[in-house]
């Protein structure tokens, strides 16, 4: 991305939440931003990806559940049209305003059709980035508060991540089923495994 306005758009936690939070803090975003900047940070250097690709990944992380705000049924595609649409979100320029929209509305299922509007590039870093995601909100999937990534690591065919939790083998299933897209996109597979 080649955009120097992207990092003077004024989207932090507070003028979010002033939008689509409650008061309280939103514990589940909260958590799939931190796993998903860690999960970048261990695999940036690899796949030279940069620090706007990481605020990308943070704002996609932090909205990708928005579109319960219309309906919880197909609330990625509500997250897609929101970000899309909405006048709040003017002060994105193109076409970083479209990828945040395909990544935090990919976040589930299929990326919207619209992916083919950007560049080869940008696609690709669409797709890495929701890749990401999907992996990071699976990891919360059973809004397990005592999670703790311990470590990841990067191999030449596998990513490798270390974590506590009592759910263990529910955060792995729901792994599993997320994780095609980084599979394909990144030609790693997962290995999870427990911390102790």
């Amino acid at each position: 991305m080649h955009n120097n306005d992207f990092y003077s758009v004024p989207l932090s936690y507070q003028h979010l939440a002033s939008r689509f939070f409650s008061d309280k803090v939103n514990d589940h975003e909260m958590r799939v931003m931190h796993y998903s900047l860690f999960i970048f940070d261990a695999i940036k250097a690899e796949f030279s990806i940069g620090p706007k690709e990481r605020h990308l990944l943070y704002l996609s992380a932090m909205l990708h559940d928005i579109g319960y705000e219309i309906s919880a049924k197909k609330h990625d595609s509500h997250t897609f049209s929101i970000i899309k649409n909405d006048p709040f979100f003017n002060c994105i320029p193109h076409p970083e305003r479209l990828m945040l929209a395909l990544i935090a509305g990919g976040h589930r299922k299929k990326i919207s059709s619209e992916i083919r509007l950007l560049s080869i590039t940008n696609q690709l870093i669409v797709n890495q980035l929701a890749a990401i995601l999907r992996i990071a909100d699976a990891i919360d999937y059973p809004r397990d508060r005592e999670l703790r990534i311990t470590h990841i690591q990067l191999h030449s065919n596998f990513l490798e991540i270390h974590f506590i939790t009592p759910v263990f083998d529910v955060v792995q299933t729901r792994i599993e089923k997320k994780s095609s897209l980084f599979k394909e996109t990144f030609d790693r597979s997962l290995k999870l495994c427990k911390s102790v």
